[in-house]
């Protein structure tokens, strides 16, 4: 192949992956309009690259809104790497023991660009609809999986993520307020599990806690959910097998609690 074929090929491929991933950065979807402000493309161009996206399945278009998302072989792709990580090897055993102790719905969940994705999930044999699937993306403040996370960064870090994703109220019960927030996360630390009380979906509640590595730092965190009333009314047994499982999983990864910690 002549060099200035092979740097054209370069950069088809590498236009295509801008533009994927862009529009796995907007959750409910991105017109083309703004994707070529983004961009800063030809119209033609970008439509282009779209299409072919959209041919193979990477991204899927809805006519209703005008607007493209990932499509399903993007999220594929991105199951299959994530069963091959070692984390999601070493947290699916023991979220299957847990939801078989608790008979709840168990989550992994990681933290990307100020959100958190949902990448693992087991069913119990007492669970309900919960409206959280594979590749889904939460925000941090009013979610037991997020807020978990947020209390393993500084003050200054969860100020820059929610002044750049806000605060936005989801259920009479969503923290609105920053210094709620902080507070909310003073609390987590001495408790050592988060708690998301109706704060995303009225009816739901649900338990988690961060899970770190070797170096200390947190790589994910797991979860309980179910309904408010009976995960309320087992709130020690669920917190205590929940933090049971985080430290197990921890531990797997290499991390060393420091003495006296809650972990």
């Amino acid at each position: 192949m002549e060099g200035t074929e092979h740097q054209q090929v370069n950069s088809t491929v590498e236009r295509a992956l801008i533009l994927l991933e862009l529009v796995s950065e907007k959750g409910e979807g991105v017109a083309l309009a703004e994707l070529v402000k983004e961009v800063g493309l030809p119209k033609t161009t970008i439509y282009r690259l779209l299409e072919t996206l959209k041919s193979r399945n990477y991204v899927q278009f809805d006519p209703s809104t005008d607007k493209y998302s990932i499509g399903l072989k993007t999220l594929e792709i991105g199951v299959f790497g994530l069963h091959k990580m070692q984390i999601v090897e070493v947290a699916s055993r023991h979220l299957r023991e847990l939801s078989e102790i608790t008979g709840e719905t168990s989550f992994f969940a990681a933290y990307h660009s100020g959100e958190t994705v949902y990448l693992y999930k087991i069913e119990g044999s007492r669970s309900i609809s919960i409206r959280a699937e594979l590749g889904m993306r939460r925000p941090v403040h009013c979610t037991a999986v997020g807020k978990a996370i947020l209390s393993t960064y500084s003050r200054e870090e969860v100020n820059r993520i929610i002044q750049e994703k806000g605060m936005a109220r989801y259920t009479p019960n969503t923290i609105v307020d920053l210094e709620q927030l902080h507070e909310e996360l003073r609390n987590i630390r001495k408790a050592g599990y988060a708690m998301d009380r109706e704060e995303i979906e009225a009816g739901l509640t649900c338990y988690a806690v961060p899970i770190y590595n070797y170096t200390g730092r947190s790589v994910g965190t797991i979860s309980l959910g179910g309904p408010a009333s009976r995960m309320v009314e087992n709130k020690n047994e669920l917190t205590r097998e929940l933090m049971e499982a985080g430290l197990r999983i921890s531990r797997r990864l290499g991390f060393v609690p420091r003495i006296g910690s809650k972990l």
